[in-house]
C-alpha cells in the first residue's frame, strides 16, 4: 500500500483498512448514512406541532381567528395518522434496522487508533471516495506549501504565503467591520478565517495534491457570494455581446463554456460544415496558485468597466439568488455601482487569509480553491488577456489566424482546440501573462476534454462519455445507496439524469449501451429494482425522444439492451 514515489502511504483502496465493518461503511462514501428506526409516535408528535405553527403563522399573516382552521387541522392530522398507520404496516418498515456501525465500541476504538497515524479525506475528483495518506506526511505536504520548511524558504523566492505574526481574532474583526460599514451580513458563526487543507489527485501518476482553503463558512463568504453573483452576470454580459459580435463579424471573441453541451454543439456544426483536421487540448497548470494579484486586480477592473454604461447598465441589484442590471439605484439595500464592485473585488483579493493550526497566513500570490468567485475571477482574467489579443488581430486584419481559433473552448483552465493547426503552441506566449504556464497534451486525432472523449474518424469528430475516474486503481463510489436513510422514489431520478447525458455525449449505439449497460448493473447492485429502472428509461425515452432514436433502435430494443434482466 505504501506509494513507491512518495515513500508513504497514499491510497484510495479501502482494503488496507483491517476493521471490516468499518471498511464497508467507508464504501459508501461521505455522503451514505446508515437507516434510522423510525420513532412513529415522535414523528407524528412533530407533524401536529408543524400543523399547529403553520395554522397559527397563516392566520396572524391573514389577520382572522385562529378556530377558522380548526376542522382543517384535524382533518389533516386524522389522515396524516391514517398515513402513518398505513406505513407501519408495510413490511420494508418491519424489518429491524441493525445497529450502526459507528456505535460498535470495537469499531470507534479502531478508528481512533486510525487516526493517530493516518488522515481520512475525500479524493479529488472523486468526491464520494475516501483516500488514506500517512498524516506525517500529510502535514509535511501542508508546510511545503505554505512555505515553512527551511529548504523552501531558502529556495523559494516568490512566496504564495506570507507567515503572520497577527492573531486571527484581528484579521476577522477587521473583516466585520468591513461588512458591518456596507451593509453586509455577517452571522456569528462566520466570524472566523478558512483552515487549509489538501486532498490527493489520485488520477495523476504519481498522486499530487489539491490545496483548498476551507470557505463555506468564514468572514468573507457573504461578500464573496455577492461578488459570485456580480461576477457571473458581467460573464454573460460579455458572452452576449461577443455572440452578436460572432454574428455580425463571424469570428468567436468568448472560449469560455459552463459544461460540455456548448462543445458538443459545436462539433455537430463543425461536422456539418467539412473535415476536421487536427484535435489539441491545453492546460494551465496551476492556475489558482499562480496569478499575480496586480495584474488580477487589473484585469477584473477591465472587465468590469467594459459591462458597465450610463443607461440600463448602471447599477448592479441584487436579488435572493441572483442580480440583474438597473439604470437607478433606487432605495435597494444592496446596489453596487461599477466602482463599488471594483473596490470590493479589489478587497477581497487584498484579503485572502488561512490558518493552518494556530498560524495565520495570507496568500500574497493567486486565488484559493474553495472561495466562491474563484472560478468567475480565474475564468474572467483569461477572458481579458484573449478578448484583448483577438481583437489585436481582428484590427491588423489577420483574419486567417482568427478563424483558426473560432473553435476554441475553455472550461476556466482546460482549452480546447479544433481546427487550430497547433497555432496555440506559437502564439500561447503572446495571449497569456508570462506567469501562467499552458501545457499540451501533444495530441492531433484524439483527445479527452471534460467528460467527452473525441476522435476524428473519416474527417469528423466522433464523441463518446470520457471519465477519467474508470482509470483509478480502485472503484469509484457514485449514485444512491438505497439501503442507506434516503428516500427510494426520488433516488431513481439519477438513473434519467445520467441517460440524457449519456444521450448528448455518445454518438454510437455502442458506447451509449456500454456506458448505461454498466450504470444499470452498479445501481442494481446498490438496491434500484431493475423493473422500476426500465420504467424510468421507457419514460425518458418518450420525453427525449430526439435524443436516443438517433441510435435507430426501438424503444423495447434499446431496453432490451441497456437494462437486461440480470
Amino acid at each position: 500500500m505504501c506509494d513507491p514515489h512518495h515513500g508513504h502511504i497514499v491510497t484510495g483502496d479501502l482494503e488496507f483498512i483491517q476493521c471490516y465493518p468499518l471498511r464497508v461503511l467507508l464504501t459508501k462514501g461521505p455522503s451514505y448514512r446508515e437507516a434510522n428506526e423510525i420513532k412513529w409516535n415522535e414523528t407524528f408528535y412533530h407533524i401536529r406541532k408543524g400543523i399547529n405553527n403553520c395554522a397559527k403563522e397563516w392566520c396572524e399573516k391573514e389577520k382572522v381567528d385562529l378556530r377558522l382552521l380548526s376542522e382543517w387541522k384535524i382533518c389533516l392530522k386524522r389522515e396524516t395518522f391514517k398515513k402513518i398507520n398505513s406505513l407501519k404496516k408495510q413490511k420494508k418498515h418491519q424489518k429491524p434496522v441493525p445497529k450502526k456501525t459507528l456505535d460498535d465500541e470495537k469499531v470507534r476504538e479502531y478508528l481512533e487508533s486510525f487516526h493517530e497515524k493516518y488522515v481520512i479525506t475525500p479524493t479529488d475528483k472523486a468526491g464520494n471516495n475516501f483516500s488514506i495518506i500517512c498524516k506525517q506526511f500529510y502535514m509535511h505536504c501542508l508546510l511545503k506549501e505554505l512555505d515553512m520548511l527551511e529548504s523552501d524558504v531558502q529556495r523559494n523566492s516568490a512566496k504564495t504565503y506570507r507567515c503572520l505574526k497577527s492573531k486571527p481574532t484581528t484579521i476577522v474583526n477587521r473583516h466585520a467591520l468591513y461588512m458591518d460599514k456596507h451593509n453586509i451580513g455577517l452571522d456569528e458563526s462566520q466570524k472566523r478565517l478558512p483552515f487549509l487543507y489538501w486532498i490527493p489527485k489520485m488520477h495523476k501518476n504519481p498522486s499530487e495534491q489539491r490545496y483548498i482553503a476551507a470557505s463555506h463558512s468564514c468572514s468573507t463568504k457573504p461578500l464573496s457570494k455577492m461578488i459570485t453573483l456580480c461576477l457571473k452576470l458581467i460573464q454573460q454580459t460579455h458572452s452576449n455581446h461577443c455572440k452578436a459580435i460572432f454574428k455580425n463579424s463571424g469570428f468567436n471573441r468568448m472560449w469560455i463554456v459552463d459544461n460540455s453541451i456548448d462543445v458538443v454543439e459545436k462539433i455537430k456544426e463543425i461536422n456539418r460544415k467539412g473535415p476536421t483536421r487536427n484535435i489539441r487540448t491545453y492546460d494551465f497548470s496551476t492556475l489558482y496558485t499562480s496569478i499575480p494579484h496586480k495584474k488580477l486586480k487589473e484585469q477584473i477592473a477591465w472587465v468590469i468597466s467594459q459591462c458597465f454604461n450610463d443607461d440600463a447598465r448602471k447599477f448592479i441589484r441584487f436579488g435572493h439568488a441572483s442580480a440583474h442590471w438597473t439604470s437607478s439605484k433606487g432605495k435597494h439595500k444592496h446596489c453596487w455601482s461599477k466602482d463599488d464592485l471594483i473596490k470590493h473585488t479589489k478587497w477581497l483579493i487584498d484579503n485572502i487569509f488561512v490558518v493552518c493550526g494556530d498560524s495565520l497566513f495570507k496568500q500574497v500570490i493567486g486565488i484559493p480553491m474553495g472561495t466562491d468567485c474563484a472560478p468567475f475571477l480565474a475564468n474572467l482574467f483569461l477572458f481579458a488577456y484573449e478578448w484583448k489579443w483577438l481583437t489585436k488581430k481582428f484590427k491588423e486584419k489577420d483574419f486567417e489566424c482568427l478563424e483558426r481559433f473560432n473553435a476554441c473552448f475553455r472550461y476556466i483552465d482546460d482549452l480546447l482546440c479544433l481546427n487550430n493547426d497547433q497555432l496555440m503552441d506559437d502564439v500561447m506566449t503572446e495571449i497569456y501573462p508570462p506567469e501562467l504556464s499552458l501545457t499540451s497534451d501533444g495530441a492531433i486525432y484524439r483527445a479527452p476534454y471534460l467528460d467527452l472523449d473525441l476522435e476524428i474518424r473519416d474527417g469528423k469528430i466522433h464523441t463518446k462519455l470520457y471519465d477519467k475516474r474508470d482509470a483509478f486503481g480502485f472503484e469509484i463510489v457514485n449514485y444512491p445507496d438505497l439501503s442507506g436513510n434516503i428516500p427510494e422514489k426520488q433516488s431513481y431520478g439519477v438513473f434519467s439524469s445520467q441517460i440524457i447525458r449519456y444521450g448528448r455525449c455518445c454518438m454510437s449505439a455502442i458506447d451509449f449501451v456500454s456506458r448505461t449497460k454498466t450504470l444499470v448493473r452498479k445501481l442494481h447492485e446498490q438496491g434500484f429494482k431493475l423493473a422500476r429502472l426500465r420504467f424510468v428509461f421507457k419514460k425518458c425515452y418518450a420525453v427525449h425522444f430526439g435524443l436516443l432514436t438517433k441510435y435507430g433502435e426501438s424503444l423495447f430494443d434499446l431496453c432490451h439492451l441497456c437494462c437486461p434482466i440480470i
